[in-house]
């Protein structure tokens, strides 16, 4: 046998023109679709990491705030509290996208449900 028949036709460039000419369309279509998509998540994740960091600065802010309230009042604010609740919640959901550790978006992609869930743990432990 000689070294062109150990060779795989397809990886020697030997595939009939038919089928080349298909398999090199439907490469590109996946590489670019690929192309997108990682653009794509990369320009969110961006934009989430932006969004986060501003985050943490506000919940930061918040909470040296709320320090003055306690310091000053001897209570915490409670609209101050449910606030930080809700946004340190949102920046776990931006957390964990930018962390390829989940595919759903955060706020705005998917509705501000934060507030509910809180609700609904409080009812639980009510009921207890």
């Amino acid at each position: 046998m000689s070294e062109q028949d150990n060779k795989d036709p397809v990886i020697a460039g030997e595939v009939e023109e038919n089928t080349t000419g298909e398999q090199t369309t439907q490469n590109k279509e996946k590489s670019s679709r690929i192309t997108n998509d990682v653009l794509t998540r990369i320009l969110v994740t961006i934009l989430f990491a932006l969004i986060g960091w501003v985050s943490l600065w506000v919940f930061c802010v918040v909470v040296l705030v709320q320090f003055g309230f306690l310091l000053i009042t001897g209570n915490l604010n409670k609209n101050l509290k449910a606030f930080n609740g809700e946004l340190g919640s949102y920046l776990s959901d931006i957390i964990h996208y930018v962390a390829f550790q989940t595919e759903q978006k955060p706020f705005p992609f998917k509705s501000w449900d934060y507030d509910d869930d809180k609700e609904k743990a409080n009812g639980e432990a009510t009921q207890s």
